[in-house]
């Protein structure tokens, strides 16, 4: 972990992450319904949840491995 990561208070890590989560999830959300428009939200949605789901399958391999 960087030292500026190790410095940061807890409460203020969760909120970055909290937001570069949502801020990606909409431009993954923007880029999808950009290449397909007439995907429905439905469709969207569950596309993001599987890429959810792999990210979160890999961070727990990743903290397991450390």
């Amino acid at each position: 972990m960087s030292s500026s990561l190790a410095a940061m208070p807890e409460s203020l890590l969760n909120a970055e992450m909290a937001f570069a989560g949502k801020r990606y999830g909409v431009r993954c959300a923007a880029e999808l319904r950009s290449e397909d428009p007439s995907r429905s939200a439905e469709q969207i949605v569950c596309l993001l949840r599987d890429e959810a789901d792999t990210a979160e399958a890999e961070f727990r391999q990743l903290r397991d491995l450390g």
